[in-house]
């Protein structure tokens, strides 16, 4: 047994005790914090977020977007996640909330672009400071 067993089994009980994803209910909060505790960044990691070749650092600092990621993806797929084995839900789940589109490592990304947009892969960014002067 690897050590993500467990939280792969922690995640689809908590699936399982969870009725109905749309339903307000004890069980859903705990599910939210399951996933939370089970899937979401806790140290340092590289993420390649999907459709990207570079790798971006993401921290706990991203969490929430993680969070929010695997729960809105959880609860648009409720029945194909419910079918899943635990280890199939808990790389499904960890997938979305770190690579997908509303994941952790875009929103790194998007934080080092200091929102920048239409910034092509591997082409440099640089910031650096102005002299009062050259602003106005």
């Amino acid at each position: 047994m690897n050590r993500q067993d467990p939280k792969a089994t922690e995640l689809a009980d908590a699936l399982a005790g969870c009725d109905q994803l749309t339903l307000r209910s004890d069980e859903r909060d705990d599910l939210w914090m399951t996933v939370r505790d089970v899937v979401c960044t806790r140290g340092l990691c590289l993420v390649v977020p999907m459709g990207s070749s570079s790798p971006v650092p993401v921290t706990a600092e991203h969490a929430t977007d993680e969070l929010i990621a695997a729960m809105d993806w959880l609860q648009s797929h409720e029945r194909e996640a419910r079918a899943m084995s635990p280890q199939q839900l808990f790389i499904m789940l960890r997938g979305v909330a770190t690579k997908g589109a509303l994941g952790s490592a875009r929103a790194a990304q998007a934080d080092a672009l200091h929102g920048m947009t239409h910034v092509r892969p591997g082409e440099p960014v640089v910031f650096s400071d102005l002299e009062r002067a050259e602003v106005a």
